[in-house]
């Protein structure tokens, strides 16, 4: 399964403001359908986290650094800068 996010957010390195950005996140999940004589579901077994910002400049001077996106719905997103194009690669998935 994946999920697309994609808006106008800021980063934050801590506290301190980095930049404006514009901002598309990949969620890619992978699922294990389970059951039990009572119930069935479906366990999640694992997410990747892909996020790619513009202007990649704004974040290129963070190579390996850890980032936060605070984006346009409220959520924020932790993120790793893996390369100077604006590809970024997220720790956990986004929260509140």
């Amino acid at each position: 399964m994946t999920e697309r996010l994609e808006g106008d957010g800021k980063v934050f390195k801590g506290q301190q403001f980095i930049a404006d950005v514009h901002y598309e996140l990949q969620i890619h999940s992978r699922h294990k359908d389970t059951g039990t004589m009572t119930s069935e579901g479906r366990l999640l077994i694992d997410k990747d986290v892909f996020l790619q910002v513009s202007p990649a400049t704004a974040v290129s001077g963070h190579l390996g650094e850890n980032l936060t996106l605070h984006m346009s719905d409220g959520q924020k997103q932790n993120f790793l800068v893996r390369t100077s194009n604006g590809d970024c690669k997220g720790t956990g998935g986004p929260y509140k």
